[in-house]
């Protein structure tokens, strides 16, 4: 099967998958127009001789007629001047030529059949040339199409594969807030714990500068110390 028999099936079926196969579609296409165009070229040189021979064969065949013809006007003319001699000899050669012209009559049939079977050959490949010719640019374009439909699932699927940079950011994200949330409680335990030393002593501290001033306060303390004191 040839290129063009090949390509011209993108008219018919799976235009993208024959396409897909084609480095540049445009340069294969434009060779298979060539290619067909060269097998035109040589069947019709091939179609040329046969006709020829047609041409030859009916050439001769006319001329057996025509030599039949001769030899049967000679044989009447022998027999009107009363040498049926003559006339027999004559009508002899006419059968000759007649069965030359039988023959070459049946040869004649058959090869201008063989003629006109290949010239509608040659009509044949010349409509699928035309129509080829028709449909190039729509193959052409749904070959660029398929091959932007494929790129596109491509790029997809390298996108899909290749998410490592989303995972770290999710990564750096989720460390940050958790940094976030640790600067945060230290802080609050800070504030609990009031810095370093003696709590206790802290509490006695904090006591005296807020309640030494407070008549209720002494009060309590007197009441506490001669408590003490009875005890």
């Amino acid at each position: 099967m040839s290129i063009f028999s090949r390509i011209f099936k993108v008219g018919e079926a799976a235009a993208n998958k024959v396409v897909d196969k084609m480095e540049k579609p445009e340069l294969m296409l434009e060779q298979a127009i060539r290619d067909k165009e060269k097998q035109i070229m040589e069947a019709k040189k091939s179609v040329q001789g046969c006709i020829a021979t047609e041409r030859q064969t009916k050439a001769l065949l006319e001329k057996e007629k025509a030599d039949k013809f001769t030899w049967e006007q000679k044989a009447e003319m022998a027999l009107k001047a009363g040498k049926e001699d003559l006339a027999v000899r004559a009508l002899q050669r006419a059968t000759e030529h007649e069965q030359k012209m039988t023959s070459l009559e049946t040869q004649w049939q058959s090869q201008r059949a063989s003629v006109d079977e290949l010239k509608k050959e040659i009509i044949k490949m010349g409509d699928e040339l035309a129509e080829f010719k028709r449909n190039k640019d729509f193959i052409i374009a749904q070959s660029k199409a398929a091959q932007v439909k494929k790129d596109i699932y491509e790029a997809k699927a390298r996108i899909s594969k290749n998410n490592k940079a989303d995972d770290l950011m999710a990564r750096m994200k989720a460390k940050a807030e958790r940094q976030s949330y640790e600067a945060d409680a230290a802080k609050e335990l800070s504030e609990v714990s009031g810095g370093s030393g003696d709590t206790l002593d802290r509490e006695f501290e904090e006591l005296g500068s807020g309640g030494a001033s407070s008549p209720a306060v002494n009060d309590k303390l007197a009441a506490l110390k001669a408590k003490l004191g009875n005890a």
